[in-house]
Order: C-alpha cells, then sequence, then structure tokens
C-alpha cells in the first residue's frame, strides 16, 4: 500500500511538472517584462494596432485563428513583417468547454494543425505556441498541446471584450501592470475601445520600468521557426 502511494505521487508530480512546463497564464514574477498578446485576427483592428505598436517601438505576440489567415492573408504578412511574434489560437475557434462530442481530444488536435498548416503556408513559420479560445486550459487540452510540441499559454489580464467604457476598460489594464504580465486584446473586430488607449497603456508600462516583449521573450522558449 505504501508503496503504492508513493508510485502516484510520483505520477502526479511528474503529472504537474509537465503541465507547469507546457502551460503559462504569466511570466516570471521577479523580472520586470510584460506581454501584450491580441487574438483571433488578423481582421478589421490589426492595422492600426501596427501602427501603434510601430510608433512605440513595441513587439508583441499575435494569436492568429487560421481562418483569419485565410481571410486577410495581407494583414498577417504585415504583422510578420513588423517582426511580431506568430502565434497559433486554433483555425475555427470552437469553445472546448462546451464541445461535448466524443471526439473532442482529435477535434483540439486538427483545430491546432489546421491553423498551423494555414500560417505556414502564408507566412512560411511553424507556429509553436497555442492560446485555445476562450482560455481553455484543462488537462485534456494541454496534453494535446504538448504532444504536437506546443506550449499552451493563457494571459493575467483582459477585459476588452467586456461591455464598459473604454476609460474603465484603460483603469483595469493600467492597474493590472506587474511583474510578469501578460494581456489579452482582441484584433479581430474594430475594437475601438482599445486602440483608444493603447497608446497610452504601452506609455504607462514604459513609464512604470516595464520592458514589453513577446511571449517567447518573456517565458525564454523557444521552439522550430521554419522558413
Amino acid at each position: 500500500m505504501k508503496e503504492i502511494l508513493i508510485s502516484l505521487c510520483i505520477c502526479l508530480f511528474s503529472f504537474s511538472l509537465t503541465q507547469a512546463k507546457t502551460f503559462y497564464s504569466n511570466g516570471p514574477k521577479l523580472s520586470k517584462k510584460v506581454a501584450l498578446t491580441f487574438d483571433d485576427g488578423p481582421g478589421k483592428a490589426t492595422g492600426k494596432i501596427l501602427e501603434i505598436l510601430k510608433e512605440k517601438n513595441v513587439k508583441a505576440t499575435f494569436f492568429m485563428l487560421g481562418e483569419s489567415v485565410v481571410n486577410n492573408p495581407e494583414l498577417a504578412k504585415a504583422v510578420l513583417n513588423d517582426g511580431h511574434e506568430i502565434a497559433n489560437h486554433t483555425y475555427g475557434h470552437v469553445n472546448f468547454y462546451a464541445y461535448k462530442n466524443e471526439d473532442k481530444i482529435l477535434k483540439m488536435e486538427q483545430e491546432i494543425l489546421k491553423a498551423e498548416s494555414v500560417i505556414k503556408d502564408t507566412l512560411g513559420i511553424k507556429t509553436f505556441l497555442v492560446r485555445f479560445p476562450y482560455g481553455y486550459a484543462k488537462s485534456d487540452s494541454i496534453e494535446v498541446a504538448r504532444k504536437q510540441g506546443y506550449y499552451v499559454i493563457n494571459w493575467s489580464f483582459g477585459t476588452d471584450w467586456k461591455d464598459r467604457p473604454a476609460s474603465q476598460m484603460y483603469l483595469k489594464y493600467k492597474n493590472a501592470i506587474k511583474n510578469g504580465a501578460i494581456f489579452l486584446m482582441h484584433d479581430l473586430f474594430k475594437n475601438g475601445k482599445v486602440i483608444s488607449f493603447l497608446g497610452d497603456f504601452i506609455d504607462d508600462i514604459k513609464n512604470k520600468g516595464y520592458e514589453i516583449v513577446t511571449i517567447s521573450e518573456i517565458l525564454d522558449i523557444k521552439g522550430p521557426n521554419v522558413k
């Protein structure tokens, strides 16, 4: 019985360690760095966001939907050409919290790989960071991602989808600035609220002495980037 309990503890520890190495929702808390991330695009807000990021000399990570890349290939290329990091947001934005079909594991795998294929065909790079729609990050999705060579990336703060005035959103983002913060925003829809304060928010981050970096930089992780 004692041996069984010891084996069980070892298995649980190993599983937790695997998850810790595969799943992240923030960067190191001792590092004065933060990351800006944009989901669901490329889309209607991407062009303006790129302008702001270029003006502020900041690089971000864009979690692209495969179907958005298909619909907006030139915008996707613009993101890459501006030196931003490209990541995988699956192909069709399936809500895996609500997905009840028996093929869930297979569906998650297909969504990752289909988006990966589209991004590689369009941009010539292989993604290694994935964010599941709605931040789905249960053990099944983490294991699927790990087997495909991906890190699962969520966020420490994001509120731009909320039905609240831009001024309130801006204040909440400012109050969430801290070591290792990963900020969630979106660029598929017009998103005028975020665009209205993004430049000021970047200034706030810099004025507090923080460096704005990509996800791979803040987490110090690397993956294949095949041209």
